[in-house]
């Protein structure tokens, strides 16, 4: 199965390309109307409880391959599985189909403004919708489509797969593939990409010929090194200018490419102040996926802190804690630090005061907590009525 998705502003434009197609047919979601005019005043509904957020349309295309043929109910039931994979659990959806291509394809439209005023990340959302992908086509038992994302990888071995299988840990290789594709996301300059590898304790060393001209890039973690064809075409010094967008210009970049190839990969500790967004600041250095995550947990760590009236609590998992104004959370096992954060404005949005280590799986543990204290909160609320 392959799946595209588009993020706009306009639901008005979206939903007459969709519905204008002949043989187009709506076959499922949550609203009322059946035209683009009457759809598009619903969608307005959820875009007004948060009109901060400029890109509320998302559009995605999930199509499999012409011996498959899925009936609509089959369609449903992946969209819906695909709609919560991807965080979209209290939103305005449609789902439509088309017969215009060989091929057997759905498209949804969503709000990506949840009823409650949220906001759906899209941090690495193309990351995410691949690996849903491909545990739907698990589940549904379609034929597997290789994602451009995967070509641009060198796969697993079959010991790294054996080693996920055995301690659920990836290797080496797929720890450094994760780490470059989320420092690569805003796609920065090839001085700055490399800087951030080095605080993420990644030993990333451009290679230079006598006469000083780029021929190639490395990286070494943890006492093994690769380079970066062993990690995939999209990991290579060119790779990383044509796949992840990473901006190189030898007259500005090389000087700064030498000087780092000195510096020894550490990861930045604490700092006594916040973070600034200044030109040059640490705060250059945090990947734009891990600032989204902050956004989704730290918020969650002081709800439950608060719900708790505490200043310290230890759960299975993680250790949560306040620290005068910061926000600490802990992973238990391993232990370690993976966030300290602090509030803005009545608690908006969340500064970090150090590197974030926070990982797909902690957001998805977060976004699970957030519904069991919802449900906590409520239960306490009927117990209170009923001792009055």
């Amino acid at each position: 199965m392959i799946g595209k998705q588009v993020k706009g502003k306009g639901f008005r434009g979206c939903l007459n390309y969709l519905l204008g197609k002949q043989g187009s047919q709506i076959i499922g979601g949550n609203m009322a109307g059946q035209n683009p005019r009457a759809l598009a005043a619903e969608f307005r509904v959820s875009r007004q409880l948060n009109p901060q957020v400029q890109r509320a349309v998302y559009h995605t295309s999930l199509s499999v391959r012409a011996t498959e043929q899925l009936d609509d109910d089959q369609w449903k039931a992946i969209a819906s599985d695909y709609l919560e994979g991807m965080g979209f659990d209290y939103n305005q959806y449609l789902i439509v189909r088309h017969s215009d291509t060989d091929h057997n394809h759905i498209h949804i439209i969503a709000s990506r403004i949840r009823l409650d005023g949220s906001c759906v990340s899209d941090s690495w959302d193309y990351h995410r919708s691949e690996r849903l992908i491909r545990q739907l086509e698990q589940k549904y038992q379609l034929q597997p489509a290789l994602s451009s994302w995967d070509k641009e990888r060198r796969s697993p071995t079959t010991g790294e797969r054996r080693l996920h299988k055995r301690t659920g840990s990836d290797s080496k290789r797929q720890q450094l593939q994760e780490t470059i594709d989320q420092a690569s996301q805003d796609k920065p300059s090839m001085p700055l990409l490399v800087e951030r590898l080095k605080h993420q304790g990644i030993n990333a060393q451009v290679k230079f010929t006598r006469t000083l001209k780029v021929k190639g890039i490395s990286y070494e973690l943890g006492g093994m090194a690769f380079s970066g064809t062993k990690l995939g075409k999209a990991y290579t010094f060119p790779g990383l200018q044509k796949y992840r967008g990473i901006d190189y210009d030898s007259d500005r970049d090389d000087h700064q490419l030498q000087r780092l190839n000195e510096v020894e990969p550490q990861f930045i500790k604490r700092r006594q102040k916040v973070l600034t967004g200044t030109p040059g600041s640490e705060l250059a250095l945090i990947a734009p996926v891990q600032i989204e995550r902050v956004q989704v947990v730290a918020p969650t760590v002081d709800a439950l802190l608060t719900f708790h009236s505490s200043q310290e609590f230890r759960g299975k998992r993680y250790t949560a804690k306040r620290e005068e104004q910061e926000l600490v959370l802990e992973r238990n096992e391993p232990h370690a630090e993976i966030l300290r954060a602090v509030p803005e404005a009545n608690r908006s949005r969340w500064q970090p005061t150090s590197i974030p280590q926070l990982t797909e799986a902690d957001v998805e543990n977060m976004r699970l907590l957030k519904e069991q204290l919802r449900q906590a909160k409520i239960e306490r609320s009927r117990n209170r009525k009923i001792e009055r």
